[in-house]
């Protein structure tokens, strides 16, 4: 291979590394956007505010379809770098000292920022379902037909009337 050529090679495999650091570093702001929407969802949540909390979802949800593109678009240039033989690892060791680091620095806040809102997701998961239970709960020790169904004499699923009677067993 001549150097000219080499060269040409080296300056289109240096675009695509920086190529891919922008994609990361986009993925990195809308994780953080997300991130601050998780927040306002949280606190529509507690706050039983409804509308605000149909807003925050519609806000994470367009950010889900934008980070989706943006991820595809990171996974083609990461095939592209991998197109060889060699692993993205063994190529990261051979990239320029400049460029290295700020790819793992990149890959470093994408990586936190996944952790933090993999986190944010949960808590929030885990406070709906722990509300869930707890309504369901009530519900049951308010209305006790709501623990069970009623079955006729066949021991078919009979449909409650509105006051449906609850005998205990042990009377």
């Amino acid at each position: 291979m001549t150097c000219r050529k080499r060269t040409e090679v080296d300056s289109n495999v240096e675009h695509v590394w920086e190529q891919l650091i922008n994609m990361m570093k986009q993925e990195k702001q809308i994780l953080d956007d997300f991130i601050k929407a998780s927040g306002g969802m949280r606190e529509a949540l507690h706050d039983r505010d409804w509308p605000a909390l149909e807003i925050s979802l519609k806000k994470m949800d367009s950010m889900a379809d934008l980070m989706e593109v943006i991820e595809k678009k990171r996974h083609s240039l990461t095939e592209k770098i991998t197109s060889g033989n060699k692993s993205l690892e063994a190529q990261i060791a051979e990239l320029p000292m400049e460029t290295r680091k700020t790819f793992q620095t990149a890959r470093a806040e994408l990586k936190a920022r996944l952790l933090l809102v993999k986190s944010r997701i949960r808590g929030v998961s885990g406070y709906a379902k722990s509300r869930g239970r707890l309504g369901k709960e009530l519900m049951e020790e308010l209305v006790p037909s709501t623990r069970g169904r009623m079955y006729n004499k066949q021991g078919r699923s009979a449909p409650m009337g509105r006051d449906p009677l609850v005998v205990s067993h042990h009377l």
